[in-house]
C-alpha cells in the first residue's frame, strides 16, 4: 500500500486547499456579511474597478466562477447599485461591468479588512515563506486551457 502525504492534517492537496481557502473566507467574513455579501460577490468586485470595465465572460474568468454563477451574481450586485453595466465605446454590443462609486467604497472597506488579514498572515509565515507560497499558488492557480 502506498503511503499518503499528509497536509496540516489533510490527506489530500484537495482538502488543504479547500480547508485554506474556507479559513481564508472565514478571516472576511464579518467584513462581507456585514454588508450582505458572499465570498463569491467578493470574487466579482475585487476583480472591478471603477476606471475600466470588463465583459461578463471576462470577469466570469477573472472571478474563476462559472458564467451562470457569474451573471446571477452580477445581477444582485446590479440591483443594489454596487455595479454598473455600460455599452462599450467601441463596440456598442458588447456590455461592460464595472465598479459604482458605491461599489468601490465597499471595495476598499473590504479590501482594508483583506491587507490587514494579509499582513497577519506574511508576519506568521515571515516574508520569505509568504513569498513563496504565493508563488506556489500561482502556479497552481495557472490554467491550462
Amino acid at each position: 500500500m502506498q503511503s499518503v502525504a499528509i497536509i496540516s492534517g489533510y490527506s489530500t492537496l484537495h482538502g488543504a486547499l479547500r480547508s485554506a481557502e474556507r479559513n481564508w473566507v472565514s478571516r472576511l467574513d464579518a467584513a462581507l456579511t456585514a454588508d450582505n455579501l458572499t465570498a463569491d460577490h467578493w470574487a466579482i468586485l475585487s476583480q472591478l474597478s471603477t476606471d475600466e470595465g470588463m465583459t461578463m465572460s471576462e470577469l466570469a474568468a477573472q472571478a474563476r466562477l462559472p458564467p451562470s454563477s457569474a451573471t446571477r451574481h452580477a445581477d444582485n450586485l446590479a440591483e443594489r447599485g454596487l455595479i454598473f453595466r455600460v455599452a462599450a465605446t467601441d463596440d456598442r454590443r458588447r456590455i461592460l461591468i464595472g465598479l459604482s462609486s458605491l461599489g468601490a467604497k465597499l471595495a476598499a472597506r473590504i479590501r482594508a479588512q483583506e491587507k490587514l488579514a494579509e499582513e497577519d498572515l506574511r508576519s506568521r509565515l515571515g516574508v520569505r515563506r509568504y513569498g513563496e507560497m504565493l508563488a506556489a499558488l500561482s502556479i497552481i492557480a495557472e490554467r491550462d486551457d
